[in-house]
């Protein structure tokens, strides 16, 4: 059903002009929009700082996945962005390396970092979400909660096999 008001959307969007589709969008879709790709910007710089510091193979394929979804996030919002002709954040650099290497920081640390970063987007997607009218942000927001959840498994099911979650106790009744 979603899909179909979005294809409505879309024919009905044709051949108007940005300021024109502003009247669509309401502020707080335009506010969760920004939200969204500052938050995501920012957790891919955190990302790029660190992740030159990975020693275990497994948490480098992680990291892939993690910045894939990043970028995927970025570029949807941004096209959003640009579809409603609203102004873009600063961006990080493209790269942040650094030849300093940490030795305090280590695996599990970053790991933590990881998991903390895709767990902040929970409340401003779902959030988002709820407050959303218009078909095409809502499907942009719902696609981004779809995979931040699959994100979140990944790295609960990788924290646990590595032993890097504080796992709440058994109940044994």
């Amino acid at each position: 059903m979603v899909d179909i008001m979005d294809k409505v959307q879309k024919i009905a969007e044709i051949g108007k002009s940005s300021r024109e589709k502003q009247r669509i969008i309401n502020v707080i879709e335009v506010f969760y929009i920004w939200d969204v790709l500052v938050t995501k910007l920012d957790a891919l710089e955190s990302i790029q700082i660190f992740e030159h510091m990975i020693e275990d193979n497994d948490l480098k394929i992680i990291k892939n996945k993690v910045k894939d979804g990043l970028f995927l996030g970025i570029n949807d919002m941004e096209a959003l962005m640009r579809d409603y002709d609203l102004p873009f954040p600063i961006r990080p650099p493209a790269d942040v390396s650094s030849t300093v290497q940490i030795e305090a920081v280590n695996d599990r640390d970053i790991f933590l970092m990881f998991y903390e970063v895709i767990a902040a987007f929970f409340p401003i997607l779902g959030i988002g979400f709820m407050q959303s009218t218009t078909p095409d942000v809502r499907k942009g927001l719902k696609n981004h909660l779809l995979l931040t959840i699959e994100l979140q498994e990944m790295l609960v099911e990788y924290g646990k096999l590595k032993g890097y979650l504080n796992q709440p106790p058994v109940y044994r009744p």
